[in-house]
Formats: C-alpha cells, sequence, structure tokens
C-alpha cells in the first residue's frame, strides 16, 4: 500500500528529467540557453524549500498526509500547465511551472519518504520496503512506455500520455496511501534550528554519506539530461529509439532491484552500492566509442546499466534511514524529515548544477536544434553524457570503498 504513489509518481519526474529539455528546445523553440537557466533557478529555489518543509514534517504542523494530497495538487496542475499545451506563451513560462511543479513534488516526498521510515525499524527489512517502493517508481516509468513504443507517438503527444497517466494513476495512490497507511509520527519536543544545525556539522558519517550521494546524483543527472540529445545528434535516432532504448533500461531496472537487495543482504549495503557503481562505471564507458546507428550496442549497454540503477533506487534510500537512526541515538533527536531534505536538496542541487552546465556551455559553444550540429557539440554532448559520469562514478565507488553499512552501529530491533 505504502508503494503505490510511488508509481504514480515515478512519471512526473520522468518527463522532466528526460523529455522536458527536448521538448521546449525542440518543439516550442526555446534556447537551449534559457532552459538550462530556468531549470537552474527553479532548482535553486527549490533546494531552500526543502529543509523547511522537512523541519514542519518535524514538528508535524501540518498533518504528513495532508501536505501529500495539497504536493499532489500542485504538481498535477503544474504538469498540465507544462505539457499539455500547443505553443510557449512567454519564456519565463518554463519557469514559473516548473518551480511550481518542484515545490508540489517537494511538499509530496519529504512526508511520503518520512512515513516509510516510520515503517520498518530492521536493518534488512528497511532495504525490502526501500526495493518495494522503487520497483513500483520503475514500474511506473517502464509500463508509461509500453503504449507509446508501441504505437510510436512523437514527444508532444508522449508528454500529454505521461502527464493523463500520472493524473489517473496519481489520483488513485494518494488516496490509497491516505486510507491505508497508517502514520505513526508523534509530536515531538521542539527542537533548536540552531542545534540541528550544529549536530549536522559533527556527524562525519552522515557527511560522507551525503558526499557520496552529491557525486553519484550528478553522475546520473548529466545522462539524464542529455539522452534525448545523445540519441538525436550523436546516433542520429528519433523518438522511438529514444522510446526503446529506456523501455529496455527500465525493464533491466526492474530485473536488478532483487538482485542488489539480496546481494546487501550477503554482504552490507555500502557494499553491493560499491559494486554497482563500479560496474555501472566499467559498461558505461563504452558509450565513449559508439558511433551513428550504433542502437543494438546502446541498448546492450543500457540494459547493463539499467541493471546497475537497481542498486541506486534501493540502497541509498535504505543507508539514509539507517543514518536517520544513528543521528537519533548519537544526538537523542528524531528528526527524520529534515534528513531526508537533505537527500532530496543534494538531488536537486545535482539537477540544477547538470542544467546549468551542460546547456550553459551548449549556448556557448553556439548548439542549436534549428540548425546542423558542429563537432563541437557533439564532443562536448558525449563528454558530458557518457565520459564525466563515469568518472564521477569512479570518485563515487574510491570514496563509498571506506564507508561501512552494516547495521552494527543500530540498536538491534
Amino acid at each position: 500500500m505504502y508503494a503505490s504513489p510511488a508509481f504514480a509518481f515515478a512519471i512526473p519526474t520522468f518527463p522532466v528529467m528526460i523529455f522536458l529539455p527536448a521538448l521546449y528546445t525542440e518543439s516550442f523553440g526555446l534556447e537551449v540557453a534559457k532552459v538550462g537557466l530556468f531549470l537552474f533557478i527553479a532548482k535553486m529555489i527549490d533546494i531552500f524549500t526543502d529543509p523547511f518543509i522537512g523541519w514542519v514534517n518535524d514538528k508535524c504542523i501540518i498533518s504528513r498526509k495532508l501536505l501529500i494530497i495539497i504536493g499532489s495538487l500542485i504538481s498535477g496542475i503544474a504538469l498540465c500547465k507544462l505539457f499539455l499545451i500547443q505553443e510557449l506563451p512567454f519564456d519565463s513560462y518554463l519557469l514559473i511551472w516548473i518551480a511550481l511543479l518542484y515545490f508540489g513534488w517537494t511538499l509530496f516526498q519529504i512526508p511520503y519518504l518520512s512515513i516509510g521510515y516510520d515503517l520498518e525499524n530492521n536493518y534488512f527489512n528497511r532495504t525490502k520496503l526501500s526495493a518495494t517502493r522503487e520497483i513500483f517508481i520503475v514500474m511506473g516509468l517502464f509500463f508509461s512506455l509500453c503504449v507509446p513504443m508501441v504505437f510510436q507517438i512523437n514527444n508532444i503527444k508522449l508528454a500529454e500520455y505521461l502527464v493523463n497517466t500520472a493524473l489517473i494513476s496519481g489520483f488513485f495512490g494518494v488516496c490509497i496511501l491516505c486510507f491505508f497507511v497508517r502514520n505513526n509520527k508523534k509530536k515531538k519536543k521542539v527542537i533548536p534550528i540552531k542545534k540541528i544545525i550544529i549536530d549536522l556539522g559533527s556527524h562525519s558519517k552522515l557527511k560522507n554519506f551525503l558526499f557520496i550521494w552529491f557525486v553519484n546524483s550528478i553522475a546520473n543527472v548529466l545522462p539524464m539530461i542529455l539522452f534525448a540529445f545523445y540519441i538525436t545528434y550523436v546516433l542520429d535516432g528519433d523518438d522511438f529509439d529514444r522510446q526503446k532504448t529506456l523501455f529496455f533500461y527500465f525493464l533491466f531496472a526492474i530485473i536488478g532491484i532483487p538482485f542488489w537487495t539480496q546481494l546487501s543482504k550477503k554482504t552490507n549495503k555500502s557494499k553491493a552500492w560499491a559494486i554497482s557503481l563500479l560496474s555501472s562505471s566499467i559498461f558505461f564507458f563504452f558509450v565513449v566509442l559508439l558511433e551513428s546507428q550504433d542502437f543494438i550496442l546502446f541498448i546492450i549497454i543500457s540494459c547493463l546499466t539499467g541493471f546497475c540503477l537497481g542498486a541506486d533506487l534501493v540502497l541509498p534510500p535504505s543507508i539514509q534511514a539507517d543514518m536517520t537512526d544513528i543521528h537519533k541515538q548519537k544526538y537523542k533527536d528524531e528528526i527524520s524529515g529534515v534528513l531526508f531534505s537533505l537527500i532530496t536538496s543534494i538531488n536537486k542541487l545535482s539537477f540544477a548544477l547538470g542544467s546549468f552546465f551542460v546547456f550553459g556551455i551548449l549556448g556557448l559553444i553556439g548548439f542549436s536544434t534549428d540548425s546542423p550540429v558542429s563537432e563541437n557539440s557533439k564532443s562536448f554532448i558525449i563528454f558530458s553524457y557518457a565520459l564525466l559520469p563515469v568518472i564521477l562514478k569512479l570518485l563515487a565507488f574510491f570514496v563509498l570503498r571506506n564507508f561501512e553499512s552494516n547495521g552494527n552501529e543500530l540498536i538491534k530491533n
């Protein structure tokens, strides 16, 4: 029951991360540099709302389920305004509605993750709960691609299909969560903000985890941002090639989730995650060597890296839940909302920096969807899409080798 909204709300993040930049540049003619700037500004605004919503969540000022409902409504309206349009009314239209979408998603995501944290205390069972939630997320992405791929729907029609699917499934998913999932949160003592900041600053293991999460998040964001451009301008593909590749990518992510969950039980969460990072780096490096129309090889690589994606989806949120327990034991304060807001903030900071870097550079070197793409633009897309993420994944791997997450620091239940 808890995972039900995950199925629906996987869909809003999917078109935003992957299809929105291509949609607004290719279909609506917005300059690529402006897209990057608007996404950066919206994400920077969103970053500062996360800790505040986390603090509101912890103080129980507003019911967590009410926050989820409000966030769902705002997200649904913003999705319609972003994707169900025929033309761009004005340039800053994108900035306004993407900022509102991010805010609505924050209102939904932080209490949603916090509810999940309260449902399970056992070290391994948390990973199983995380796996259940994430497999619903990937299933949402996977099935959202089935119909468009079969009927070969273009980008504009695909966006309309995804939004309508998200609205319908989101309504039922949120209803199930609100009526059938218990809310174990009880009002806690008021914790001074100064104490929260001091405690977070002194928690070295948490800071190490957040650094690894930040580096890996940037490594994941860059291919998401550039996926549509890489398919079109490097491999010379079309909308159907994009959908087909993502179909196999998420199919193998679903297959990979149970494997990484069991591997984390046999070893531990940090070792399993490190193995996935190294494997993904090795597989993804071969993208650099691909040439025009090498779609079979690209799909094979996507299957292998999709399999590794299962670990990225399942293990870090479970480790963060453990970090929340460790923090509570060490500092005697329960601030799960604030701590989960940190990982959502890092995700958003990664997207903001990645968007600003990628679209800023593309704008400087004269990239345009209305004219032939230069070799410089192609080289930059390949570097940012494939080579830079591999370097970042390897950095995260080397830092993660010295990070242990085996449950020994937790009070056994």
